[in-house]
């Protein structure tokens, strides 16, 4: 049997209330618009009289006048300040603000709907002595590791790890501590600094990857959620994009679900190119013109689907796993 590589984008979370990429700025505004966080109050209420209309609205309205950015091209817009100014300020309210929205649409997820019960599914298929199935999220939400958990399928953020996820541009629920002392947190694979919270089975309080682990803010700046424009270049960082392309190349077929293939996402579109040289790929999506982008840009005779196609209505959302 084919081993496959899932990688997964907004497309495959949207079915359980996560935004996509272009709806993803409206929510995080309106959720900066409604939330009571003291910090993100401050700097979007109107307070100091250089911003009449609040710090935040103020410095986006400043970068991008006409609102034509999406939420990644708007940060990094405001990536190239580092000092503690208004745009520094501004940037990390967003990232904060889209972190907490995210969080709170997960913790609301109490039963996930049964095409994700599906998908997990094709994760249990075992290739004994060969690699079983894997999973390349770009998506920081926890909905792929929801979905192996409620189903029993041993999963890890490692290449080691019985079934991979590997998350290149990092998850809600890990953060840059360094410190060995926080015998809580565990690095996500050997050697790196990110770390996550796991499920201690020992301790039935313990609050495991899928509860905030800075529900009050505190630590906030050490959340590791990786946006295009990042600065990219340490070495733990090039250790995740390593294991990306291993995943991949370690399997017989690619299957990109919801996946768009962003412009500005240079890093992961160049390896994407590199790691899919020879393989059989899939691809699902919605839209007509992005399958021709996937067939261009990857140099394919021909893509692995015959129409646009969401990931609900895919065969890997059906329970077709054999």
């Amino acid at each position: 049997m084919a081993t496959k590589t899932f990688v997964l984008g907004a497309g495959f979370s949207v079915g359980a209330g996560f935004p996509l990429v272009r709806n993803l700025r409206a929510e995080v505004l309106r959720f900066m618009e409604t939330t009571t966080d003291p910090l993100l109050r401050r700097l979007i209420d109107p307070r100091l009289p250089e911003f009449p209309t609040g710090q935040v609205r103020g410095v986006i309205h400043a970068v991008d006048p006409e609102a034509r950015m999406g939420f990644e091209e708007l940060l990094f817009a405001l990536r190239p300040t580092r000092s503690r100014d208004p745009v520094s300020a501004t940037a990390f309210a967003l990232r904060s603000a889209c972190a907490k929205l995210l969080w709170q649409k997960q913790e609301a997820l109490e039963t996930l709907p049964v095409s994700y019960r599906n998908f997990a599914s094709w994760l249990n298929e075992s290739h004994f002595p060969g690699p079983r199935n894997a999973v390349i999220s770009l998506n920081w939400d926890l909905l792929a590791e929801r979905a192996l958990d409620d189903n029993g399928v041993p999963w890890g953020y490692s290449g080691l790890q019985p079934v991979p996820v590997i998350k290149p541009h990092g998850s809600i629920n890990w953060s840059q501590h360094r410190q060995p002392a926080c015998s809580s947190w565990q690095p996500i694979s050997p050697g790196s600094p990110y770390c996550y919270i796991p499920t201690d089975p020992n301790d039935p309080a313990s609050i495991g990857p899928f509860s905030d682990p800075f529900p009050d803010g505190v630590n906030e700046d050490l959340r590791y959620m990786v946006f295009p424009g990042d600065p990219e270049d340490e070495d733990a960082v090039l250790q995740i994009w390593a294991e990306t392309e291993q995943v991949i190349r370690a399997r017989d077929v690619v299957v990109f679900i919801g996946y768009s293939l962003p412009l500005y996402d240079a890093r992961a579109r160049e390896c994407f190119r590199r790691s899919t040289s020879g393989k059989t790929v899939e691809v699902f999506n919605r839209s007509v013109e992005m399958l021709e982008n996937y067939r261009n840009f990857l140099s394919l005779a021909s893509v692995v689907t015959t129409e646009p196609i969401s990931f609900e209505n895919c065969p890997y959302a059906q329970n077709l796993c054999k």
